[in-house]
Formats: C-alpha cells, structure tokens, sequence
C-alpha cells in the first residue's frame, strides 16, 4: 500500500512539472510577444493598407426614336489573368504559363499569340492588383478545361463581362460611334471632372473604355455606368492579404440614350448614297467616268431640329473597335486611298454649296430692295434680269478690253437669252441673273444698302452658315463664309496670297452662287432648308431626345434649341419658298430637278428644293440638292433632306434623284423596315 502511494505521488509531482515548464513556455512566448516584438507587429499591422479595385460597369443601351436597339451590351466569357497572383511567381513559371495558356485558348478556337498575352499583362493601363482580360469572347468550354487544372494555370479564370454588340451591323456608325481604351490624356481630363468624395463618382483607370466618336463620345458621361469598388488589404510588399468582401460595391450599368434618328429611315438614307455612289462611276463624265467617291445625307425635322437620318459615306463597322482595333485594322480604316471612312462628312467636311446657295443671295437681295420698283439696278427695277448665259463684269467695259478673266459663263451658255423674274431664276437655276446682282448691287459702291457688299454674307450668318450647328456631336467643322476678315487671315497664314483689301467684284459675284470660298457643311445645309421651311427659325440640331436610368426613369430630356428667330420678312421667304416649288416641276420654266422627280405626287407632298453643282478644281463637280416638305397652307413641313455626292455630276442627275427617293418614301409612308444583322442573316441563308 505504501509502494502504491509513493507511486501515485512521484506521477503527481512529474506531472505537475511537465505543467508548469508548459506554462513557463507560455508565458515566456506571451512575454515575448508583448515585449520584444510588439513594436515589430505593430509596424507590420500598421503598413497594410487599403486598396481600392474598380470593376467597370455596363455602358448604357443606345436607342432609335422609336425604341429600337441600336448599341447593346453582349455578355462574353473572358478569360483574365489575376496580376496579384502572378506576381508570385518565377519567370520560368510565367513562361510556361503564358505559353499554356495562349495554346489552350488557341485550340479552343480563338487564335491567340504567345506575344499578344505578354503584352496586355505588361500593358501600363492595368495595376498590380488589377485583374488582366487576355482573350474576350472565348469558347465557353474553356471555362471547364482551365477549371479543372488550377495548379497548371494559376491565376487564370474564365469570368462573365459585357462588351458592345451592334444588332443593325454597320448602320448609323457616324452617328453612334465606337468605344476604346482611355487613353492618358483622357483619363486626366475626365477624372479631373470628377469630384472623388461622391461615392456615384465614375472614376476612370487605364483599363477602362471610353466613348471615342459619335453620341458614344458626346454622351459618355449619361452612357457610361458607375464602376464597382472591391476592397483590397495589402501589405508592405504588395501582397493582397484578404478581400473585404462586406464593403464591395456592385457596378451600377450607365443610362439608355434614346436618338431622334429613325433607323428605317437611316437604313434608306445609307443604301441610297451607296447605290447613287456606284452607279454615277459607271456615267462618263467631261473628263472619263466620275469617281464619286464620297457623299452624305442629311434628314431633319424643320419644326423641332431633330436629325432624322445621318448617313456619310464610305462607311465603317463599329464592332472593328470591340475588344481593340488592331494598328493594321486601324491604318486601312485611316488610309487617305479608303478615302476616310471614319469620317463623319455630314458634320465634318466642308464644301462649296453651288447653286443651292442662291436662296441666301435671292433673301439679300430682296431685303436691299434690288429687284424692286426703285432698285439701283436699272434692269431689275421689273424684278426681272435678262439671261444671255454669259455675264460680262461692266469694269471690263468701262476700264480694259473684255477677256475671259472677267466674263463669267453659265450652263445655258450658247442658248438664246431669256428673262427671269426671282422665282423663274430659282426654278430654272439662272445663274446669270446672281451673277448680275452681285456685281452691279452687292458690289457696286453707288448702290449698295448699309451692309455694303457683304450683305451677302451678313444673310448667310443669320442663318447660322459659318458658325457650327451645335449638334450635339464631336468635331464639327464651322464652315467659311468668305469676307475681307477671312482673306486677311488666310493672308496671314500664308494660304492665300491677297487680303482682303483685294477682294474683287469677282468674288462676290462667286459668293452670289455658292462658289469661290464659300464652305458648308452637309448638316449646315439641311439645316438652312429647314429654317426657310419653317418660316425662319433657326434650331441647334439634336440627335438625342432622352436618357433614361436602368430603373426606367427618366434622367433628361432634350427639348428642341431655337437659337433665334432669324430676322427676314416673311414675304421675301414666300417668294423664294414659291421659287423653290417650281425646281421639281416641268412648268413653262423648266425646274432644274423636273426630270428627277417625274411621277412624284407632288399635289399630295409638295417639295420645294434647290439643285447644286458644285464647281472643284482638277475634280468633277460635286452634285447637291435640298429640300423640304410638304409644303401646304396651314401644315407643317415634316422633313428637310440634304444631299451631298463628291465628283458625281450635276446636283440634277445624282443628288435630286437620290432625294426625290428619301422623300417619297417618307411621303407615301412606305420606307422599308431596317433589317438587324441576324434578319439579314438568315434572309440570306434561306435564299
């Protein structure tokens, strides 16, 4: 019994040894830790930080007037590489990964090289934390494939993005544009906008998209969405330690932006300019077939300034920007031979309005009263002006022998002469009769008003020519209306080699039918119809009517812009409203667009417009023609139509006929339904 006792005590005491060196260890770790390393820890704890990550949002959807989808979002698998984690590994170990990855993706059927991986993970745009998209719009079995081999492609994962997807292919591409990479110059100008304590701010990084052209760039700031935030904890070595995934916030997708542009009607607009376009190459012209190479059109509502069609060609896809445009993709579409299809020429390129600019010349004069009973000019004081095809500038009677270099000529050059009256000298397009205004009323210092001889000009600023519409798009070109200001500082520039102390009567009497100087836009051009239609009101052209969040309400709404009333009378309108009449009608005066516009009903929809032909140096003409209609008492016109064709002939034979088109068809209410590019599709595969 004693030995037993003994036992149990020795195991007591062993035991309580082994405790108390098991304690004495404790306490020495916590003494340890408390004393010698606390500061160490703490100057640890303190140099982890907080990282803010953005996830970007989805941009807004892009809406015709009438609800249909235009610009959508497509959602695609991506695959994406995360830069924390491969940060972690050896270069040996990224080699193989990169070159594993770009096979696997490859064989999945998007051809991806070694290089271009490398590439967008050393791209400056994404961060060390941020997560790097290498291949969009992947096979979705790829997802399985890299899923299932995590340890041979770590930091790889297949994720769900969104990316721009064009339901009519290349329909309204000037119009809508595209999106790209923000660029540095863009990231500081937007963010710099930015107030950074709003938590709805959309704030941009290298690694997101921008509106580059079009409403994508005029309305980025409606159509782009707020990006989501994540949380990163970081420590003194870049390392993330963990995701504060209670603090995240979700992307909130941008606003829908709903345009004023019909695309039925744009559909019509952009396969008319394309087959005007092709079939005047096939006409002989003066000098061999006509190149026409370019053109636009341009449809708008006269009564509120809503652009109901845009078309410019050439023309491109923006689903070429998707994902990035590659320098080869970009450098066809940049190419000065593809002659800029990029380019919006509605609202971009400048040209001389020919005779469609008669109408201001035509408002100028009545307003000096020189086709009145009192008028300066003898010969007009009937309101009538004899035509005999050429105009001999009466300097050249009166100071030296006649020549060439001051007789102005005229397409009835040769034909018996004939007297117009204003509205017979619109009608049939005499451009002698201009001719002989500008010289012997505009220019001549005896008789001209308190403009002087720039009236002319005072007229075509009123409305609103030189000067940009406002549309409400990127880059848009102002226009010249040519005076003495313009040639001095043209002078000064070296571009011309007289100022304006030299301008001679024969730039006025140019000026008089829209040639010399005078530059105008397309847009500018529908724009002047519409204001003569709607009895003299000038209107900043929208293109855009609404935007409306992703909960279905209504952020803003664009309200037609009346920049002024312009200051004409309104019988001096009428009568050049009642000129305008007579261009598509075969009267006793012949209208130069008769022949075009043959079997239109113009009882039910009358038109009024003006051809143009446009004289260019070592080209052929360019062909124009505006207009509007209906015009009927007591009704308001519905639409202006301007079109413009580079180098394709008279404004008679290619731009009339293309309008007498737009323009029947919207009266007859029979323009075709737009086709989405799946319709086309599978139209096609069924024939």
């Amino acid at each position: 019994m004693a030995v037993d006792d003994d036992a149990g005590r020795l195991r007591l005491r062993i035991f309580a040894f082994v405790a108390l060196i098991l304690f004495g260890a404790l306490f020495t770790r916590l003494w340890y830790l408390q004393g010698i390393e606390y500061e160490q820890l703490a100057q640890e704890a303190q140099t982890n930080v907080l990282r803010e990550v953005f996830e970007e949002a989805p941009r807004g959807r892009i809406l015709d007037r009438n609800g249909r989808v235009l610009v959508d979002n497509k959602v695609v698998d991506v695959v994406t590489i995360d830069k924390a984690v491969l940060d972690g590994l050896s270069t040996s170990e990224r080699a193989t990964l990169f070159y594993e990855l770009a096979v696997a993706i490859s064989r999945s059927g998007r051809p991806t090289k070694l290089n271009a991986i490398v590439r967008e993970v050393e791209s400056p745009r994404y961060s060390s934390f941020d997560v790097v998209p290498v291949a969009v719009d992947v096979d979705p079995s790829l997802l399985i494939y890299l899923g299932e081999r995590p340890d041979q492609f770590p930091g790889v994962d297949v994720v769900t993005r969104t990316v721009r997807s064009y339901p009519y292919g290349e329909l309204a591409a000037h119009v809508l544009g595209y999106v790209g990479s923000v660029n540095l110059e863009e990231l500081e100008l937007e963010n710099g906008r930015l107030d950074r304590s709003d938590p709805d701010a959309k704030i941009y990084q290298l690694s997101d998209e921008i509106g580059k052209a079009g409403v994508e760039r005029s309305f980025e700031h409606a159509l782009r969405g707020t990006p989501g935030v994540r949380y990163l904890e970081v420590d003194n070595k870049g390392r993330v330690v963990r995701e504060l995934a209670e603090f995240r916030l979700e992307p909130v997708p941008g606003d829908d932006l709903y345009l004023t542009i019909d695309i039925d009607l744009q559909a019509l607009a952009e396969a008319e300019l394309a087959e005007t376009l092709a079939g005047r190459r096939l006409v002989e012209g003066d000098n061999g077939r006509f190149e026409a190479p370019a053109g636009s059109v341009v449809a708008t509502d006269p009564m509120t300034g809503e652009v109901l069609a845009m078309a410019s060609y050439p023309t491109y896809s923006p689903a070429e920007f998707v994902n990035g445009i590659s320098q080869a993709q970009f450098d066809v579409l940049t190419a000065p031979d593809n002659n800029a299809p990029l380019q919006n020429r509605a609202v971009q390129e400048r040209y001389p309005p020919g005779s469609t600019f008669k109408v201001i010349t035509a408002l100028a004069a009545l307003e000096a009263g020189y086709l009145s009973e009192t008028s300066p000019i003898v010969e007009a004081r009937n309101g009538t002006i004899e035509d005999r095809g050429v105009y001999t500038l009466p300097q050249c009677r009166t100071d030296f022998e006649a020549s060439d270099t001051c007789e102005f000529s005229s397409p009835r050059e040769g034909e018996p002469a004939v007297t117009f009256n204003l509205v017979e000298a619109l009608s049939a397009s005499s451009d002698v009769f201009f001719y002989k205004l500008a010289a012997e009323g505009f220019f001549n210092e005896l008789v001209r008003g308190p403009e002087g001889d720039e009236a002319i000009q005072e007229m075509a600023r009123r409305f609103g020519l030189g000067s940009a519409t406002a549309i409400q798009l990127p880059v848009e070109s102002r226009g010249v209306v040519p005076d003495r200001d313009y040639f001095d500082l043209q002078a000064e520039l070296g571009v011309f080699l007289r100022d304006g102390s030299q301008w001679f009567p024969g730039d006025t009497v140019l000026l008089a039918i829209g040639q010399g100087e005078m530059l105008l836009t397309p847009t500018q051009l529908a724009n002047t119809y519409a204001s003569i239609a709607n009895g003299g009101r000038l209107y900043q052209l929208n293109v855009a009517s609404r935007t409306v969040a992703n909960d279905g309400e209504t952020e803003f709404v664009y309200e037609p812009r009346l920049l002024r009333e312009i200051d004409v009378a309104s019988n001096d309108l009428a009568q050049v409203e009642t000129g305008l009449l007579g261009v598509p009608k075969l009267t006793s005066v012949r209208g130069t667009a008769a022949t075009a516009f043959q079997g239109f009903d113009l009882v039910a929809f009358p038109v009024a417009g003006k051809t143009g032909t446009a004289e260019i140096t070592d080209k052929a003409d360019t062909s124009l023609f505006a207009g509007y209609g209906p015009v009927i008492p007591g009704q308001d016109p519905e639409i202006a139509v301007a079109v413009v064709l580079e180098e394709a002939g008279f404004g008679s034979s290619a731009a009339a006929p293309l309008a007498r088109e737009m323009l029947e068809a919207w009266a007859t209410d029979s323009i075709p339904r737009a086709r989405t590019s799946d319709e086309t599709s599978f139209a096609q595969a069924a024939s």
